[in-house]
């Protein structure tokens, strides 16, 4: 291995476990008020750190007849105090029931609560809320099948009251989800899951998406990601890697995990400050690098 690309995958040796048991670990959410979740097969779960070591619980779901329910979590987001979940009943099928979950962030007994189940999804997974306040949501589409963007409408209370298409990828999966300003990022997939994949940039506007342009193109598949102040880490699900990438396109650094679905720069609080949580899909766990040395947007 050349030297150069030894020293981009040097941080992987950093990589500790946070925990385990998250099955299918898919994606991660930092709430403003500290609180941080996790995703996977079965529930969604809060992390925590007691002083002595890291913690997580499974927290409860309920359908809106109050039944509990499981089924697989995927993209999580945040909006006005309160977490944004949506799922699954079956990942490999595309008619199954997608639902999406809403749980208030100030109270730390509340369980997440089925508020919607949005129409025409295959397979949904990234989560993000633009400046007006929409969730939208990536929609990678049945197999072989491009996917879709769709927006959320929601009244004051959170509840869903509108669903519309935003944008159709005519020959490509849409898979994670960031919004910067009126700046959509999403990370783009072959219909086939191989091939080139490429995380690209676009400008919102009341009609859609406008000015895409392309950070980074892999043979990795590129799965979630998360916005630095310098660009973007992503990870790179085939790669076996997350990679720090700048603003303008350029590899800063990179390091070495198994299947990583998810990755979160930490602002500080229960990581340290620079330190990147990693979500690893077929051990089922978050990593910790604490010495990655990427900031938060």
């Amino acid at each position: 291995m050349p030297l150069a690309a030894l020293a981009l995958l040097l941080p992987a040796l950093a990589a500790t476990p946070v925990f385990d048991g998250v099955p299918n670990a898919e994606n991660q959410l930092a709430a403003g008020n500290g609180r941080w979740f996790v995703s996977g097969d079965g529930a969604v779960y809060e992390g925590r750190y007691d002083g002595r070591g890291y913690r997580k619980r499974a927290l409860a779901a309920r359908l809106r007849d109050g039944s509990p329910h499981a089924c697989t979590f995927l993209g999580l987001a945040e909006r006005r105090g309160r977490l944004f979940a949506v799922c699954s009943d079956n990942t490999l099928d595309p008619f199954a029931a997608k639902r999406l979950f809403s749980l208030d962030l100030a109270d730390p007994a509340a369980e997440l609560r089925e508020i919607a189940r949005p129409a025409g999804l295959a397979l949904p997974n990234g989560l993000a809320v633009d400046p007006d306040g929409h969730l939208l949501l990536a929609d990678s589409g049945a197999p072989l099948l491009p996917g879709r963007l769709w927006r959320l409408t929601l009244d004051a209370a959170g509840a869903v009251t509108g669903q519309a298409e935003l944008h159709a990828f005519p020959l490509c999966k849409p898979n994670g989800l960031r919004v910067d300003g009126d700046r959509l990022y999403v990370s783009l997939n072959p219909l086939s899951y191989v091939g080139v994949s490429q995380l690209k940039r676009y400008r919102l506007t009341a009609g859609g998406l406008a000015d895409g342009s392309t950070l980074y193109s892999s043979w990795g598949f590129i799965d979630d990601f998360a916005l630095t102040t310098d660009g973007v880490v992503v990870a790179e699900f085939l790669g076996g890697r997350v990679s720090h990438v700048s603003e303008g396109g350029q590899l800063l650094k990179q390091a070495g995990f198994a299947q990583p679905t998810s990755v979160r720069v930490s602002a500080g609080g229960d990581f340290p400050a620079g330190a990147i949580t990693v979500t690893e899909r077929g051990n089922g766990r978050l990593l910790l690098d604490a010495g990655f040395g990427a900031w938060p947007r």
